[in-house]
């Protein structure tokens, strides 16, 4: 597979990533959710938990967050987080 989309990763300090994804993993409110590129528009609340972002070519990156919001849209992916923890050291 790929088609990719675009992932911001965001906290009110610093935007942790900002790249492309092949699929990101979401703790969401109603349970964990897993986004793919054409996925259809949606805003969810995150809760504590662990995000995975997979990358074309690389080692997935995985952040373990505090609550949050999610926003997907037609070629991205945005999630605004009161913090996180960067638990996987793969280049970015």
């Amino acid at each position: 597979m790929s088609e990719l989309f675009k992932v911001k990763v965001i906290t009110p300090k610093e935007v942790a990533y900002d790249g492309p994804a092949l699929a990101v993993t979401i703790p969401a409110e109603n349970g964990e959710m897993q986004v793919y590129p054409g996925h259809i528009p949606l805003l969810a609340r995150v809760v504590s938990g662990i995000i995975r972002i997979e990358k074309p070519g690389a080692k997935p990156i995985t952040f373990s967050v505090d609550a949050g919001f999610l926003r997907v849209t037609q070629d991205d992916v945005s999630i605004l987080i009161d913090s996180l923890i960067l638990t996987d050291l793969a280049e970015q």
